[in-house]
């Protein structure tokens, strides 16, 4: 696996430096470090110059934008022979094992083309900003989706970039030349790591990889209309661009559908029902023969049985019939799961504890003398209850202490227990 690092940088001489560092300190190696000045009007390309002895290549270019920079260097990185890319953005730092990271998880999961770690939020000084700072609080909401049992990456995009930045993009050069980022402003990763989610091609290391930086030249610090309207058109271009791929793979359709139910609960700049009048004027401007060949034209194991049998037959006379019936039964069949699990790894140790004192020469003699009477005993209901009982009586019983004494490994490891 040959690695590629890209930075596109405009106007952040002041930040750059440090980004750079932040990939020559990687525990895994960076195998081309490539930066493009995309025509800053400060010393950001003297900066990066200045590491050319440290294996850094940077070069400048006229103003093309951030996407346009990216899917350059992409390119670059190609040529260079480098099968997978990271990008950096100029004022972002990685962590040391951010490469390592993903890029042995992307080798345990070959089928993944786009790989993404967890972030920490730093400030214009480099500062890491706690959870409650109100320029932080955003990022760190978004990334504790992750933590939803049960949710796919689809869903937790749908309610938010979670992944938040290009700086979290590690992904096959291959890909990303085959999806390259469009030209938004703002939402360029996340046309990009949509479209990815529903192809259920991204992996998520749960480790904090990088820092993001916040400042006032940030992109995202703006007033909301610009960034509403900004994600209802790349939203309409998303739906465009995958309509035939969602028209032909179910698999697709239920991690789509994964992503649209989310949307709903979003935090991030998106505006679900302004999406559906955007759509109902679409719509309008079909007549009815289009509409009627458009529904028959749809096909897929959809309609084989009726989309809401699950919840329609769930009514107990206990609580009104909703979505969170369907929702509280599952919860209470996770958690009867989560007991099941945990009685049977119980028992399987309390077994492995009474297998160890059965075959103990310690525990026969003490048997032989009176002694140890007390780590016979079958204590408690299930194997959660037993096993801290014979745990307990374990480490207060006297002759597994004397046995631990004067040398028994068995009683040793039982006083552990």
């Amino acid at each position: 696996m040959r690695v590629a690092v890209i930075i596109p940088v405009y106007n952040h001489a002041k930040f750059v430096g440090e980004a750079i560092e932040s990939v020559l300190a990687q525990t895994r190696k960076a195998d081309r470090i490539l930066v493009i000045d995309d025509g800053s009007k400060d010393d950001s390309l003297a900066v990066a110059q200045s590491f050319a002895d440290r294996g850094v290549h940077a070069r400048g270019q006229e103003n093309q934008n951030a996407f346009n920079t990216i899917n350059t260097l992409v390119k670059w990185a190609h040529e260079e022979g480098c099968d997978w890319v990271n990008i950096l953005n100029s004022d972002d730092r990685f962590l040391p094992r951010k490469l390592e990271a993903c890029a042995a998880h992307a080798a345990a999961h070959p089928e993944k083309q786009v790989i993404s770690g967890k972030l920490e939020v730093i400030d214009e000084q480099g500062a890491v900003m706690p959870m409650d700072a109100k320029r932080a609080k955003w990022f760190y909401g978004a990334q504790s989706l992750i933590e939803q049992p049960h949710t796919s990456v689809a869903e937790l995009l749908g309610k938010a970039n979670f992944i938040a930045t290009t700086s979290n993009v590690f992904a096959r050069t291959d890909y990303l030349l085959a999806n390259p980022f469009r030209p938004y402003h703002f939402n360029h990763d996340y046309f990009f790591l949509a479209g990815a989610a529903w192809r259920d091609v991204i992996g998520l290391v749960p480790e904090v990889l990088m820092q993001y930086r916040v400042h006032g030249n940030n992109t995202i610090a703006t007033k909301p209309e610009p960034l509403v309207r900004e994600m209802l058109r790349m939203h309409l271009d998303l739906y465009k661009h995958y309509a035939d791929e969602l028209a032909e793979s179910a698999k697709m359709r239920e991690r789509f559908f994964d992503y649209c139910r989310g949307q709903w609960d979003s935090i991030s700049s998106f505006h679900a029902g302004m999406f559906q009048v955007g759509v109902a004027q679409l719509v309008a401007q079909f007549g009815e023969d289009q509409l009627q060949l458009l529904a028959k034209g749809l096909t897929g194991p959809e309609f084989d049985t009726s989309p809401n049998r699950a919840l329609s037959g769930s009514y107990d006379g206990t609580a009104p019939l909703s979505a969170n019936t369907l929702s509280t039964k599952l919860a209470d069949l996770q958690e009867e799961r989560r007991k099941w699990h945990e009685e049977r790894e119980a028992y399987a140790e309390l077994m492995k504890l009474r297998q160890s004192l059965s075959e103990s020469k310690w525990v026969s003699l003490g048997r032989l003398l009176g002694a140890g009477k007390e780590l016979r005993r079958n204590e408690g209901k299930g194997g959660v209850e037993k096993l801290a009982k014979a745990r307990s009586t374990c480490t207060q019983s006297g002759w597994l202490k004397m046995g631990a004494k004067l040398g028994s490994r068995t009683a040793r490891e039982a006083l552990r227990s």
